[in-house]
């Protein structure tokens, strides 16, 4: 007869590990950085989810399963609103107080997330001048790479209008040249989409993009705002 345990909740969510991995450094201790580093392993938390939910949306557009990537994007949406209203919380830390433990923190930043230049990678914002800034550490430059080289959500959105028939072919222009032509002729195809009514469930995949785009122009407009406000102006 087997004598093992039966899992616990707290075994499951590793609990012990996860409470223990709020590491204050101010001294004398400050009451927000408990705080400032809980919402901030909260958003690396939410950006795994995301970033395994939109991977997996990518998946199934280019397998033609289009309502299921609509259904991912969905839950994703719903994470970015969260992350939207978690700002307010971050909020409640005083400028006064977050300056006794900021310089403490030099130079670690946010802006040093792996995960969100995932997210920018994933979501299309491809920008090489934030893959060369993690070449000291190897890994992470690694898997930034891949992610840069992998297909993002615009990707696979227009494999899906290929797979309805839309020409969305690049011919041999100019990079500059190519991308305005490109840009142009994918707008056309939207156009076309949204006034024909003629693939409802590709018309559904582009606006939850479109509102996913929204909702990462918010969030990241807000944090920015609320780091000025929390951070002054000044001081920073």
């Amino acid at each position: 007869m087997s004598t093992k345990k039966p899992l616990s909740y707290k075994e499951y969510l590793g609990i012990d590990q996860l409470l223990s991995l709020q590491k204050l450094v101010s001294k004398p201790r400050q009451q927000d950085e408990v705080l400032f580093i809980i919402a901030h392993q909260t958003y690396e938390l939410w950006f795994k989810l995301m970033l395994n939910e939109l991977e997996s949306a990518i998946s199934q557009m280019l397998s033609r399963d289009v309502r299921e990537a609509t259904r991912l994007i969905r839950r994703v949406i719903e994470v970015q609103k969260v992350l939207i209203q978690q700002i307010t919380v971050l909020e409640t830390i005083r400028p006064k107080d977050f300056l006794k433990f900021r310089t403490i923190l030099r130079p670690a930043s946010g802006f040093q997330s792996l995960q969100f230049r995932e997210l920018e990678f994933i979501s299309g914002q491809r920008d090489e001048v934030f893959l060369k800034m993690h070449k000291n550490d190897e890994s992470d430059y690694e898997q930034l790479l891949k992610r840069h080289e992998s297909p993002s959500l615009w990707d696979g959105f227009r494999d899906v209008l290929e797979q309805y028939g839309f020409d969305v072919s690049s011919d041999k222009l100019p990079s500059k040249e190519r991308e305005k032509k490109v840009h142009d002729k994918e707008l056309k195809i939207l156009v076309k989409l949204f006034s024909g009514k003629k693939y409802p469930e590709v018309e559904e995949l582009a606006e939850v993009l479109m509102e996913y785009d929204k909702n990462f122009w918010l969030w990241r407009t807000h944090h920015i705002a609320m780091v000025e406000r929390v951070i002054g102006r000044k001081q920073g």
